[in-house]
């Protein structure tokens, strides 16, 4: 049994230590203790285990001498190592320091003593002894009191440590408290005395360090022309809590320190407060002073007063950045297009089907955490940044929100019925709330770009005011040149959770309250995050989602959720707030959030680009091979628009070349006898060209038996042991006719026919009889019995029968998925689930015999000479089968995912496919619906065992029945099973056409993600060398010191920022991608996709044909009210290498 704790794991090594010596050692699995006993004349060896640590054990370099004939195999034993270095490197740290505990409490206590009390100080003053000490500074000598403040003078905020000879103890004193007259620290002297002090008397003042809460004594400078007593303060490093006559001060550090605590650990006020207060008397801190009040305003001065400092406002950054609001106080991206920062000269040059290069890409989301409740609070609290930063300003905002229609909020409600975020907003949650929570804009780099507050839920008027306020940071184009081919503005694109009914009547909206914004709104193209329009109707999926809207890149929207997990710690510290304080944090997390992004964008566009180019890569062959596959109906597929959209005027339901049809299916029962014959037909013979006609037909019939005992092996299809034995006694009889033929073909493999016979094994069970063909030889041996001819015979019909078995496993692939949908959707009640179950599984375990067939062929041709790693043949298993369903709607995480290697390989897959002229079965092996997972399924249990303990189904109320049947899309849905054989043969195309329109989008998402993230890089690299730039010219420009400096510091900063991303770039192998005069990145972008090893068949489009003044384009990319949606008509050409 293994000790329980750690200590017990101690006792049990010792004793076991000390009984068996040195012959203790240890293996990666087990641990086992070697005992040698000596009795009289005989010796017995004992080997016993011992417990194992529950964690990873040292090793060290030294291992003892171990007799390996008293120890287990070595395979048992592997990497023995001594008892003594086993423990974790934590443990063992531990096991230091409790052995030495009692002389570290020891160390500890000594601080409390003072060995030196009755020694004179050495300063040699009358009476002056070692009485007092200072914990704060670093090795301070113990001194006199005298002697403490002289050296004190510049640290007046130490702890003065005194010791009290009476009561044997130190006692903590503030330094005005040394000397019985008191003692003043005098400002404005640089620690000097004030000769005209500002008062005669010494007045009490509470300076907050970050050491505790000092009721001290000062005298302020009354010198003539001296500063103000707050300014005083403020040069020695104390900000004062109030302006006119400050009796409270808190040092810079406290602030800074404090500041970064909460950005980081959300740590309260109030609890830094509290700790500050122990620090200064642990045992009384109720007895000590509480700042808490003051501290509270001092930090909304101090982050407002940092972000103008740090984001150049004081520096007057307004007169060199022209092209940003005035007296912003952002983060912004360097990565996303910023015209006068970021961009290259030219880019509006930038071709349309290129404008993913230049694309402002958004996304908006509600968080309920960040709300406030309704309190007695002060109405003039505002917040500080008065709208210039990331909220806007609060008067204008309520003003706009009062004056809203009242019946908007009626109007919002979502068609969308799988949607809550909208529909549900009248919920308990919101009680006895002022603010509901907030609403961020944020771009796809994850900066937040502007928050309103919400009321009663998620009203799209909030999101109106954030989105405005959004577009309106960056002065960016807006206006298209419809008679140009080129992207002459940044374009814009728009993900949100509930875009399916935002975006309805935006226009609208944008007309009444921001006209000035139209133009822009008119052009953003709506997208819903990939995560989130899973559970929206399917429709959104083929609007909505980024996979298949062009020039939108992987922009899957879900870094919307990024900042919420950092913001919800603040929710129990905000909704306390009064709203200009609560506005005031919010800002300044978000602005803290913004720059760490920023300092590390380098690294993270250097991770972005690698996986973009790694993925597009990938897709890019899968794509090629499976083009390859499907090659002869492509030039039909080509001929589709990518971008149309049809809504069917019955049943609602969207079509497109990215879904397939649902309106008809063939029924289970029809999928099943269909596929049957098509696995059960017999496999065509491959070519052998001149060779004799009776040669040809004994080895297809060997081959053919190969595949009966495969069968009959494998039970497939042989329900009962009569079944069974009725298909062996036919087996046994077509080998008896076989071996006929050969004695006549191959006489020389007699012997080995006869030994096996002979044996009497076989009689009975023909299914595991060996016909000796060439492939059961090595090559040696059919050297010697002269059977090389005949092998390589051999190995050409096995191709034909890889071929063969591989079609079979696609088809039965695709048949499981689809008989678990119709399951799925039909088989009520327990008789026709029971059929349905019995069904899928022995499809099941018909696709596992074919890939046993395929694996036995290819074993085969590898005796006959195939090479092992031959690309054209490779090792076929269940997860190499995977395909992402058509039949459904896209799943979460498909663009990363690929197609099994059966579907993408050209060597599994090229030689498997029929021409579109050939008849029979071959026709449905490009039936195109594929597993639901990519995780390999469980064995298929033996037929007629079906799963136990399954919960039925509940039925469904026939009313809803009713309500579904009256104008549902039931009544236009051919009834299942009257599928025509055409209309079969429609639904499997249909299939495979989804499965490769698929492909090719998740290939083009990935070569704009690829190519986008080198235009952010660039960004990137130029925002850095700009903010150089202006950093550099302010500095040139302060007449102040201090200014000057801060500037250069900052200059410096994004000067090393510049460097750092420059070198990201060319370590992840782009040190070309350089801009020579007069070029843009879109000719760079043309380039690289001209190159011979970067070409895509067909990739050859012409630029859309579309007014984009038309009412297609109301809402960017769709209009919902439209039935019909043509947004462009490429031309396509196919030219595979």
């Amino acid at each position: 049994m293994a000790p329980k704790s750690f200590k017990a794991f101690l006792s049990v090594i010792d004793n076991t230590k000390s009984t068996l010596g040195d012959q203790v050692v240890e293996g990666t699995q087990t641990r086992h203790a070697t005992h040698i006993t000596i009795a009289g004349s005989s010796i017995s060896t004992d080997t016993s285990v011992l417990p194992l640590d529950t964690q990873p054990l040292l090793l060290q370099e030294s291992t003892p001498f171990v007799d390996d004939s008293t120890l287990v195999d070595d395979s048992q034993l592997p990497d023995l190592v001594p008892v003594l270095s086993a423990k974790k490197q934590a443990s063992a740290l531990l096991e230091e320091f409790r052995v030495v505990l009692p002389e570290l409490i020891d160390l500890v206590l000594d601080h409390n003593a003072n060995p030196y009390f009755d020694d004179a100080c050495s300063c040699n003053r009358p009476g002056a002894k070692h009485t007092t000490k200072c914990n704060d500074c670093f090795m301070y000598q113990i001194s006199c009191s005298e002697c403490f403040i002289d050296a004190h003078r510049g640290n007046p905020m130490h702890w003065a440590e005194v010791w009290d000879a009476q009561r044997g103890f130190f006692i903590r004193h503030d330094i005005s408290r040394l000397r019985t007259e008191g003692y003043a620290t005098h400002l404005g002297h640089h620690r000097s005395h004030c000769p005209n002090p500002a008062s005669e008397t010494d007045l009490l003042f509470h300076f907050i360090d970050t050491n505790g809460i000092h009721n001290t004594k000062v005298r302020f400078c009354g010198c003539p022309g001296a500063p103000k007593r707050y300014q005083q303060l403020m040069k020695i490093g104390f900000f004062p809590a109030t302006l006119d006559r400050p009796s409270t001060a808190f040092s810079f550090r406290l602030l800074k320190q404090f500041h970064l605590l909460h950005l980081e650990s959300k740590t309260a006020a109030y609890d830094f407060i509290g700790t500050l207060r122990r620090l200064t008397d642990n045992a009384f801190a109720q007895s000590t002073s509480d700042p808490y009040p003051q501290f509270r305003l001092v930090m909304r001065v101090w982050r407002i007063l940092q972000a103008k400092k740090r984001l150049g406002q004081a520096h007057g950054i307004d007169t060199v950045l022209k092209n940003r609001p005035e007296g912003n106080l952002l983060v912004y991206c360097p990565a996303c297009p910023e015209p006068g920062v970021n961009m290259e000269m030219g880019w509006e040059k930038t071709p349309l089907h290129l404008r993913h290069l230049n694309q402002m890409q958004h996304t908006a989301d509600g968080n309920h955490h960040a709300n406030k409740y309704i309190k007695n609070t002060d109405p003039d609290d505002i917040s500080l940044f008065e709208g210039k930063a990331y909220f806007p300003d609060d008067t204008a905002f309520r003003h706009y929100i009062k004056h809203l229609p009242a019946g908007d909020v009626e109007e919002e409600k979502s068609t969308c019925s799988y949607l809550n975020a909208v529909n549900k907003q009248n919920r308990k949650k919101f009680k006895n709330m002022d603010i509901t929570g907030i609403v961020n804009i944020q771009c796809s780099h994850v900066f937040i770009q502007s928050s309103v507050d919400l009321q009663l839920g998620e009203r799209f008027a909030n999101t109106d005011y954030a989105l405005a306020h959004a577009i309106r940071q960056r002065k960016i184009p807006i206006t298209y040149d419809t008679s140009s081919s080129y992207n002459t503005c940044c374009d814009r694109v728009a993900s949100y959770d509930i875009s399916c009914a935002y975006c309805v009547k935006i226009v609208g909206r944008f007309t009444k309250n921001f006209h000035d914004l139209l133009d822009s709104i008119k052009k953003i193209r709506w997208l819903i995050p990939l995560v989130h329009v899973q559970n929206h109707k399917d429709n959104c999926t083929y609007f909505f989602s980024s996979a298949y809207i062009e020039n939108v890149g992987h922009f899957h929207g879900e870094t919307a959720e990024h900042a919420w997990p950092e913001l919800n710690q603040l929710g129990a510290q905000t909704r306390q707030m009064n709203n200009g304080h609560r506005q005031d944090t919010l800002i300044d997390h978000h602005g803290d959030w913004n720059f760490k992004k920023l300092a590390n964008m380098s690294a993270t566009l250097y991770v972005d680009i690698q996986q973009a180019k790694q993925l597009f890569l990938q897709k890019r062959e899968a794509f090629k091979s499976l083009s390859a596959l499907y090659a002869d109906r492509i030039p039909t597929w080509n001929k589709e628009n990518r971008q149309a959209r049809s809504i069917d005027p019955i049943d609602k339901e969207v079509h497109c070349v990215y879904r397939q049809t649902q309106k008809k299916v063939p029924s289970q029962s029809r999928i099943y006898q269909m596929l049957l014959l098509e696995l059960d037909a017999k496999p065509s013979a491959k070519s052998l060209g001149d060779v004799d006609t009776k040669l040809a037909s004994f080895l297809n019939e060997g081959l053919l038996i190969l595949g009966r005992q495969r069968n009959i092996r494998a039970k497939v299809g042989l329900k009962t042991d009569a079944e069974r034995n009725s298909q062996k006694d036919r087996l046994r009889n077509r080998i008896d006719k076989w071996r006929q033929e050969q004695k006549s073909i191959m006489p020389q493999v007699g012997k080995y026919v006869f030994k096996q016979a002979v044996s009497g094994k076989m009689t009975d069970n023909p299914e595991d009889e060996v016909l000796y063909l060439p492939s059961n030889f090595t090559e040696s041996q059919r050297l010697a019995l002269e059977l090389v001819h005949l092998g390589e015979y051999e190995r050409r019909l096995h191709e034909g029968s890889a071929y063969d078995a591989l079609r079979n496993v696609r088809t039965a692939v695709k048949t499981i998925v689809a008989l678990r949908a119709e399951k799925k959707a039909q088989a009520y009640g327990q008789t026709r689930h029971t059929r349905s179950s019995e069904q899928i599984r022995d499809m099941e375990a018909r696709r596992d015999l074919a890939m046993e067939d395929y694996s036995a062929t290819r074993l085969s041709m590898i005796s006959l000479g195939l090479p092992e790693n031959s690309p054209q043949f490779p090792p076929l298993a269940i997860t190499d089968t995977f395909r992402k369903p058509t039949n459904i709607k896209r799943a979460v995480g498909d663009s990363r995912r690929t197609d099994g290697p059966m579907w993408t390989n050209t060597g599994v897959t090229g030689g498997s496919r029929l021409p579109a002229s050939a008849t029979g079965p071959s026709t449905v092996a490009g039936y195109a619906i594929g597993t639901q997972t990519s995780r390999a399924k469980r064995r298929a249990a033996p037929i007629g065992k079906g799963p136990k303990g399954k919960k039925r189904r509940l039925q469904v109320d026939s009313s809803e029945k009713e309500k579904e049947v009256k104008e549902g899309w039931l009544w236009s849905l051919k009834p299942a099973g009257q599928l025509s054989e055409k209309e079969l043969k429609e639904w499997v195309n249909e299939g495979d056409r989804v499965q490769w329109f698929r492909a090719e989008a998740e290939m083009e998402r990935w070569q704009e993600e690829w190519e986008k993230t080198q235009a952010d890089f660039l960004r990137c690299i130029r925002f850095f060398g700009k903010m150089h730039d202006v950093w550099m010219q302010l500095a040139g420009s302060s007449s102040n010191g201090g200014s000057k400096a801060y500037a250069l510091k900052k200059s410096a900063m994004f000067k090393t920022m510049e460097r750092n991303a420059r070198d990201h770039l060319n370590r992840a192998g782009y040190s070309h991608l350089v801009l020579k005069d007069s070029q843009i990145l879109a000719d760079l972008i043309q380039e690289e996709r001209s190159k011979p090893e970067n070409s895509i068949p067909y990739r050859d489009f012409e630029p859309p044909e579309s007014d984009s003044d038309s009412d297609d384009f109301r809402y960017g990319y769709y209009g919902l009210t439209q039935t019909i949606f043509h947004i462009g008509k490429p031309t396509i050409k196919l030219d595979f290498d």
